[in-house]
């Protein structure tokens, strides 16, 4: 039987504290129980979105999966195509696949009630049973980052060599920024890209976007670049600090950020990282980065900057008409 239930209920509360794949268990910065804290934090969060829902399904007179759905009110504004995402799939340790995939459907019957044509969900690579449930229901394989971080406690890595000089962004570094995200991300192959219901001009305005976000201080709290002698900038970097597990997790997590360098300055992105991983590191918190599995030249510079690999997930979109 599928019911819904609200936040904070005793049966999702349940089903966090047997999830097996927490986002966050392989920093070794957060206790078991900080953990639970922390997923219950997010879904409250997602939960406080017109039209959300935690759904979730009973076997055996046993709280057996959930799927917490999500509208996304600003993708759907910006790509003009109704927009959400299932933000949590929860499954108990001893329900079978065949339990999510119920829980799925009745999130997707959620979606078209509401005019919903695109859903993302985002699945650990462990999770092999939900990897399976989102694509028996149509979801396509769109993306597969890797997210390294930067340990509190570990002694940061000696200054690497820069291009040019590394320091906070300034309003008139804007349009520079802009034009090397320009460059960058024309045709990237990120999930919005590779998506055929979602049109290449858009997708290349969103990191855009993102950057002017970025640069505003609307979505990042620190922006650093580095340039020359001639004030010509060779790189930016943006990063945040991330909530709710900053807070309820009690370890401040920095990173969902975005930057980029020009393609004829590509040594200038070790100097960024270091150095934003330098200013995480003064203040005892944890730099978190997150590139795509095929993106091994980016992979090589945090593993050389001494970041450690902690956490990869798959990203899954379907359409809905």
């Amino acid at each position: 039987m599928v019911v819904e239930i609200q936040p904070g209920a005793d049966a999702l509360q349940a089903l966090i504290g047997d999830h097996e794949f927490r986002p966050y268990r392989n920093y070794r910065v957060l206790s078991r129980k900080r953990q639970d804290a922390v997923m219950r934090a997010e879904i409250q969060k997602a939960l406080g979105s017109a039209g959300a829902q935690a759904l979730t399904v009973r076997h055996d007179w046993h709280m057996a999966a959930a799927v917490v759905f999500q509208p996304l009110e600003w993708d759907t504004a910006f790509f003009g195509v109704p927009m959400a995402r299932l933000s949590h799939l929860l499954r108990a340790p001893d329900a079978a696949r065949d339990v999510l995939e119920v829980a799925i459907d009745a999130s997707l019957a959620h979606a078209r009630d509401l005019g919903i044509a695109h859903v993302t969900a985002r699945a650990d690579v462990a999770d092999a049973e939900g990897v399976a449930a989102l694509e028996s229901r149509g979801f396509l394989l769109m993306d597969a980052l890797m997210t390294y971080i930067y340990h509190p406690k570990r002694d940061l890595p000696p200054p690497v060599k820069e291009m040019g000089l590394l320091r906070p962004y300034r309003a008139e570094d804007l349009p520079q920024i802009l034009d090397i995200t320009r460059e960058a991300f024309h045709g990237f192959r990120g999930r919005f890209h590779l998506d055929p219901h979602l049109p290449d001009d858009r997708c290349d305005e969103l990191y855009i976007e993102w950057a002017r976000g970025a640069c505003a201080f609307r979505i990042a709290d620190v922006v650093l670049v580095t340039e020359n002698e001639r004030g010509e900038i060779h790189g930016w970097t943006s990063y945040r600090k991330i909530e709710p597990v900053s807070t309820v997790g009690g370890m401040p997590i920095f990173g969902a950020g975005l930057g980029a360098c020009r393609r004829s300055k590509p040594g200038a992105y070790a100097g960024l990282i270091r150095g934003g991983a330098a200013l995480v590191h003064g203040q005892g918190g944890v730099a978190e980065c997150q590139t795509q599995n095929y993106n091994f030249s980016t992979i090589r510079v945090y593993e050389a900057l001494g970041f450690q690999y902690v956490r990869a997930d798959y990203t899954f979109h379907a359409w809905l008409r």
